[in-house]
Order: structure tokens, then sequence, then C-alpha cells
């Protein structure tokens, strides 16, 4: 059997299999709904669960399937990626106290940072000719302050991570 013939029926049996995947999870696509509803603040919210009489007025409500082709896609992301919306509220709020809460300790982690610079009494040692140098204490403690503030940034840099994988957007 030529080379090329080896190829072209495994070419054939990828793209068999990849028409097999698409049919087996075009019909969970095709079956959801997205539903539009306004919060009482005015903000429109998308979501796979219709709104709770307390949450807001609902404007419509979108079958993916009948939706235009260009549209169908980012549609099944929204949908996918929304849950309850009192749980992803819940989740975001969360998220967002962690982020502000992360923030905060940057925030302060490099303002200690900045204003350990300066030599504390005791962190210097006069030398005879009237110089003076500093000693090992300060260099430890001013490292010491640069790896708190390196350590906030990672765990700002974490939070970030966390909130940004809600929307699946990283």
């Amino acid at each position: 059997m030529p080379a090329h013939v080896g190829r072209l029926g495994h070419g054939l049996l990828l793209v068999a299999l990849g028409v097999l995947v698409w049919l087996a999870t075009a019909p969970a696509a095709h079956a959801q709904v997205l539903y539009e509803w306004r919060e009482p603040g005015g903000t429109t919210v998308y979501s796979q669960m219709p709104p709770r009489p307390s949450d807001g007025v609902l404007l419509r409500s979108l079958k993916l399937a009948e939706l235009p082709p260009a549209e169908q896609a980012p549609a099944a992301r929204v949908a996918t990626a929304s849950g309850p919306p009192g749980d992803s509220r819940a989740a975001w709020q969360r998220a967002d106290a962690r982020v502000a809460t992360a923030l905060a300790r940057v925030q302060a982690a490099e303002r200690a940072a900045r204003e350990g610079q300066s030599p504390r009494p005791g962190e210097r040692r006069h030398l005879v000719n009237g110089h003076s140098r500093l000693s090992r204490a300060y260099f430890d403690r001013v490292s010491a302050l640069d790896a708190r503030a390196a350590q906030a940034r990672v765990a700002l840099q974490s939070a970030y991570a966390e909130r940004d994988a809600l929307t699946g957007s990283r």
C-alpha cells in the first residue's frame, strides 16, 4: 500500500473522530437556553438560570440553536461560564474581596519596604576614621521587607488568576 494512502486513511479517521465528537456535544450546546435579565440596579445579566423575582426582570430567553452562527459560540461560552445567579454573584464577591485584600497587603508591604530603607539606630557600625558602615542586621531587615513585598505581589497575582478563572479568561 502506498504511503500517501496510509496518511489519507489516517486523516479520514481523524476527521471521522472529530465529527463524532461534534455530534456527541452539539445536541447539548443546541439545547441550552441563555436568559437575559436586568437587576434592580440596571445591570444586565446573562445566565443559564432565569432570575428569581427578587433578582430582576427577565428581558428575553435565547435558545442557542436559534442564534445566528456567528453568535452561537460566544453565547455558548457565556452559558457555560454562568451558573446559578446567586452562586455566581457570591463567587464574584468572594473573588473581588480576595483581590482587594491582596492589593491592600501589597500596598502595605511596599510602603513598609520603602520606609524601611532608612537605617535604624544600632544598624550602623562606626569606623575609627569617622566613617560608618551598615551592619548585617540592616541588610537582613531590608531583605525581609523586600521578600514580604514579593510574596504579597505573588498572592495578588494568584487572587487575580482565581477571579479570572470565573469567566474562563486567562
